[in-house]
């Protein structure tokens, strides 16, 4: 997986979509676990949430920040594409904001 893209990820027999977060690098160890950030249907675009733009895949779903997640490798199963550079840059702003980096 990469930095930017959204998977479906299963529980037992539900199904989320999770936007990986964590960088290249840290995806790229099999023994670390990737962070990926949960993606909804229904929510309101604020500080802590970001409308996939009509490019992304799931365009007007969101993605939420203060649902971080740590991923287990062998859940995720369909890679559903990449964000645009504009979505990834409003949730590494949100990301910010939530954690109170600078």
């Amino acid at each position: 997986m990469t930095r930017g893209q959204i998977w479906v990820y299963t529980v037992g027999s539900r199904a989320f979509r999770m936007l990986i977060v964590s960088n290249d690098e840290h995806n790229d160890f099999e023994e670390l676990l990737p962070w990926g950030l949960a993606v909804e249907r229904a929510g309101a675009e604020s500080v802590l949430s970001v409308r996939l733009a009509a490019g992304d895949p799931l365009a007007g779903a969101f993605v939420m920040i203060p649902k971080v997640y740590r991923l287990d490798r062998t859940a995720l199963r369909e890679n559903l594409g990449f964000v645009g550079n504009d979505t990834m840059n409003a949730v590494e702003y949100g990301l910010r904001e939530f954690l109170v980096l600078p």
